[in-house]
């Protein structure tokens, strides 16, 4: 028993501490590690560096998948740049495993005095070193994990119950295969799997071929694990995680024939290299799992249009992320802030033209362009991606004028970002279902869809005059106007509260409907007059930098 016990802690340490590694290390990475990733994505190389040092900072190369395909929801990056970060942080999660391999029992136990230390001075509770620490701890508690498990095994191999399960396996390898694959499906991490593999087979519980078709299976099922987990995705992102179940599926089907021909027949090479592994099986166990992640990631690179083409017919671009993309914003833009105030001006003014579609939804004489889940959809993350464009333009900005015209395009993108949210409410709230309700003597309908209209107009005013602005500002005809059809509505409004507060005909259910479609529908004039207060500032010309 207490050599289960041996294996049981050790696994425990093990997974605990992958878990505080990989936890700690993305809080302590966080901002700055996004931003790198952003920027890695006009080099190749530095693509390459950047993915690699990803994989080996995250440990786990499904999280480095689904933080891209974040970003590329959020415009920051396209398809073809992420693929290089997504494909090389495979081989960044080498590094555990190479690091399996040496003994590190005495500066595991320095980490944990140094680490209990840290603990005992409270430098858990600080801001700024609570991350660092954990991630100490964690790396002290996985190689301690290790050193159990070397020690519970090199005893549990002389048991004969477990002598005899050995040799019955040995003589299955593809029993190996699968298991490698069904425990990363568990895990989530195939360098997890290998490294437990790699220990098991320095104490003599696995033969090198079993470790090796182990770190197969799970490279295999490290592929799969990312496919389970992007079925809810579409268009480019699942696009992505395809890519990586592709470039895991071509590393095993470019190295596991190789294997499997030199251990069947022999080929050129093929037996020196059998007696180096067999001299230092734990070594070689590592390479293997090294050289399949850069295989796959070689081979992903160097053939990426053919694979990008192939996932595009497997899972085609949706509506909403063809929407989504920016028409008039690039990173390149930033080095020109004069130029790229414009440009924000003008992606801001093809948000504001998707709003009136969205009311469209609520109008039984109007054909949507587009589903309205998905534009609402675009039109957050075209927001939000004008949020980040014009963060960096603050940072590269030096003259007073082209400053103060940033922060009033931020303002006016909170305003933007304000009125897309009331929207959405008006549309999954009071106007949803408008188009099936028979108007006949439900009086309800009727007067949604008069509020309908008056806030279509509106926000269409709003656009043309958004659409017609240049870089001296709006024209002062269509400020007018707009700040017109923007004005206090508050009387009229209570005198329809009032109205409708005696109309028999009304459940309470409608009249509490009705009191929510009035109040989001002033929140949206007074916001459109925000914005076009903010338009009427504007000054007759930016000042060049």
């Amino acid at each position: 028993m207490e050599i289960v016990a041996d294996i049981a802690a050790g696994l425990g340490l093990f997974f605990i501490g992958v878990r505080l590694i990989g936890g700690n290390l993305r809080e302590l990475s966080g901002r700055w590690f996004r931003r790198l990733i952003a920027r890695a994505t006009g080099n190749r190389l530095l693509a390459v560096l950047v993915g690699t040092l990803s994989g080996a900072v995250t440990q786990s190369s499904s999280a480095i998948t689904f933080i891209v395909v974040s970003m590329m929801s959020a415009g920051l990056m396209t398809i073809r740049r992420a693929v290089p970060l997504v494909v090389w942080a495979n081989v960044g999660t080498s590094v555990l495993v190479l690091l399996a391999v040496v003994d590190l029992r005495i500066l595991v136990l320095y980490m944990l005095g140094v680490t209990g230390i840290g603990y005992f001075l409270d430098l858990d509770r600080s801001p700024r070193w609570r991350h660092t620490l954990g991630s100490a701890l964690g790396v002290a508690l996985l190689f301690l994990g290790i050193v159990l498990l070397k020690e519970g095994g090199g005893q549990i191999r002389q048991v004969s119950a477990v002598a005899d399960v050995l040799a019955f396996t040995a003589g299955w390898p593809i029993l190996a295969f699968v298991a490698g694959a069904a425990l990363t499906l568990v895990a989530q991490s195939s360098a997890t799997v290998s490294v437990v593999a790699v220990t098991l087979t320095s104490v003599g519980l696995l033969t090198l071929d079993q470790t090796a078709l182990i770190v197969f299976g799970a490279s295999l099922g490290s592929g799969l694990s990312v496919w389970l987990l992007s079925a809810n995705l579409s268009g480019g992102g699942r696009q992505l995680a395809l890519i990586q179940v592709v470039a895991k599926a071509v590393g095993v089907a470019l190295l596991l024939p190789l294997y499997a021909a030199d251990a069947a027949f022999g080929i050129p090479g093929g037996a020196e290299l059998r007696a180096a592994a067999s001299a230092a099986p734990e070594q070689a166990v590592a390479l293997l799992y090294l050289a399949l992640q850069v295989v796959s990631a070689l081979a992903l690179t160097l053939f990426a249009s053919p694979a990008l083409a192939l996932v595009a017919r497997i899972a085609p671009e949706s509506e909403e992320e063809r929407l989504s993309r920016p028409r008039f914003l690039y990173d390149q833009a930033i080095e020109d802030p004069q130029t790229a105030v414009e440009l924000v001006r003008r992606e801001q003014a093809r948000v504001f033209a998707y709003l009136p579609a969205l009311l469209d939804a609520a109008r039984p004489d109007a054909i949507a362009q587009a589903e309205p889940n998905g534009l609402l959809e675009a039109c957050r993350n075209l927001t939000a991606r004008c949020e980040g464009f014009l963060a960096d333009l603050l940072d590269a900005t030096t003259s007073r004028e082209l400053l103060m015209a940033v922060l009033r395009l931020e303002k006016r993108n909170q305003l933007l970002g304000e009125l897309i949210t009331t929207l959405d409410q008006q549309l999954s709230g009071p106007y949803r279902g408008l188009q099936l309700r028979a108007a006949g003597e439900d009086r309800l309908p009727g007067l949604l869809l008069a509020l309908v209209e008056s806030q279509h107009a509106l926000v269409l005013t709003a656009a043309d005059a958004l659409a017609q602005e240049t870089e001296s500002g709006a024209q002062p005809d269509d400020i007018a106007v707009l700040l017109a059809l923007s004005g206090d509505r508050s009387d009229s409004m209570d005198r329809l509260r009032r109205r409708v507060a005696g109309e028999t005909r009304l459940s309470a259910g409608d009249h509490d409907t009705l009191y929510a479609a009035t109040a989001l529908f002033e929140r949206t004039v007074w916001l459109i007059r925000r914005y076009a207060l903010l338009l009427d500032r504007e000054p007759t010309a930016v000042a060049p930098d």
